[in-house]
């Protein structure tokens, strides 16, 4: 009951926090900086679509987070993909859901994290805590060995059917089907998919891009 209530607590918090969004100025980029004013401070600069985690407004800046870093953005220079339309739920099932409207439909499946099927390294003189998973760090948990595993996500838009690639999901574990979403930016032909995932103590947060039926990048975060 305690790892359930620290899940709800976590999602609770992260959709209070902030929300995924894509870069969207006037000027086709913008530049992020390391602190919420205008002076001489730019750490990166980010071309429009650009995938970004923000979280609250200080001062009309919004802080965030990217790929290669965090900083402030002003508060107009992106655009959140919960504003995009929204893909709603057609059947849930215990290990999978499927996502529908009109000519876009969006399976995934999960399935139980089988250890025998993964290389495990563990933490040095441990036996318990894992370090990476096939050569690779990991998402979803805290060095427990996982659960569960995306099994795939399967796309079929306007008759083309695309399946995501074994690198979008083979380093994230414990899926959550009750907290992922799907939303559709028209203007762009671009489908996101994304979900906070975990119990908690390895929480995190993915999200799928795909553009004109294929699929381009995934950008992860923790969120908090």
């Amino acid at each position: 009951m305690r790892v359930v209530i620290t899940f709800l607590a976590l999602c609770m918090a992260l959709s209070a926090k902030g929300q995924f969004a894509i870069v969207a100025d006037k000027d086709g980029f913008v530049n992020v900086r390391r602190e919420n004013n205008i002076a001489d401070n730019i750490v990166d600069t980010l071309k429009n679509g650009h995938l970004i985690y923000c979280f609250e407004e200080v001062n009309n800046w919004t802080n965030i987070d990217f790929d290669r870093g965090n900083g402030f953005i002003y508060k107009d220079r992106y655009k959140l993909i919960s504003t995009f339309d929204e893909i709603p739920i057609e059947e849930q099932k215990g290990t999978s859901i499927t996502l529908h409207k009109d000519n876009l439909k969006i399976a995934i499946a999960t399935s139980k994290f089988d250890k025998t099927k993964h290389k495990l390294k563990f933490v040095k003189d441990e036996n318990k805590w894992i370090e990476l998973i096939d050569n690779k760090k990991y998402w979803g948990t805290d060095g427990e060995i996982p659960e569960f595993e995306y099994r795939s996500i399967e796309i079929n838009i306007r008759q083309k059917r695309l399946m995501l690639p074994k690198s979008a999901t083979e380093d994230l574990f414990q899926p959550n089907l009750k907290n992922t979403k799907a939303n559709y930016d028209n203007q762009t032909d671009t489908l996101y998919i994304h979900s906070i995932n975990s119990d908690g103590a390895g929480g995190y947060l993915v999200i799928w891009k795909i553009t004109n039926g294929e699929y381009r990048e995934r950008y992860v975060a923790y969120g908090f």
